[in-house]
């Protein structure tokens, strides 16, 4: 593979980050009884690490963080080598 500066023209196609959060077992019915706007709690408090997938292939693992109110992830370690 070659460096950074190759890669330059691949810089503007888009791909969908996913950070893979896990959640609780729901019954049938606690999911039909889900509305917009319905809140399901994660197993995974703030300050863990999650797995991080670009495009179905994993990328690496990123901590869960509270920013102005708002939940993120921010990359703490990238996948190097095969998938």
């Amino acid at each position: 593979m070659g460096t950074l500066a190759d890669l330059n023209h691949l810089a503007d196609i888009p791909v969908r980050l996913e950070a893979l959060l896990p959640g609780p077992v729901l019954r049938v019915g606690d999911l039909l009884a889900l509305a917009e706007g319905s809140l399901v709690k994660t197993g995974q408090p703030a300050g863990e690490t999650v797995q991080v997938f670009v495009g179905g292939a994993h990328i690496g693992f990123a901590e869960i963080s509270d920013t102005n109110d708002r939940r993120a992830v921010r990359m703490v370690h990238f996948q190097t080598g095969g998938r």
